[in-house]
């Protein structure tokens, strides 16, 4: 219990707080999200970022204040290592996705950006369903890393917007 108390006091001191929900600009505080699959994990994450934030999700574009579209959501794997016998050891994941934001504010507009990541993966022949989850975990860490990017980014250009 005390352990508990001195560790609170410590991280209270040196700055440090949880993250709370992203400040999203008003001009976004009903958007859309269009996708070329809607139904796709890293939309699905998206939507729950948003509505964490405050955010309210309309049905259609025309009910939105502000478009989000989402769209060349893309995973590629390369062999970056082969062993003696000439199996691929190492991989190099990415994963990538563009985005762009339309406004009824003009002012508040984000054009198309590009989101790039990307993971290495050490291959095991010897564990190959285990190395295959490994390898969806990792797909599934870059989504949940670009849903944060994106946010971030929303949350930038509302802060920028403000500013001038």
């Amino acid at each position: 219990m005390v352990m508990a108390l001195l560790l609170a006091a410590l991280l209270s001191s040196c700055g440090f707080h949880l993250r709370g929900a992203y400040q999203l600009p008003p001009q976004m505080t009903t958007s859309y999200i269009q996708a070329d699959n809607p139904n796709s994990e890293l939309v699905r994450a998206l939507k729950r970022s948003l509505k964490a934030s405050g955010i309210k999700l309309a049905e259609t574009k025309q009910a939105a204040q502000a478009v989000l579209k989402i769209f060349n959501e893309q995973q590629n794997k390369r062999i970056i290592s082969v062993d003696s016998r000439g199996q691929a050891r190492e991989y190099a994941l990415m994963y990538s996705v563009s985005f762009s934001v339309s406004s009824n504010d003009t002012a508040f507009e984000i054009s198309e950006q590009k989101l790039q990541l990307e993971r290495d993966f050490l291959f095991d022949t010897e564990d190959v369903l285990g190395k295959g989850r490994e390898e969806d975990v990792l797909f599934k860490d870059m989504q949940q890393d670009t849903v944060r990017l994106i946010m971030l980014r929303l949350e930038a250009q509302g802060a920028r917007k403000n500013t001038q």
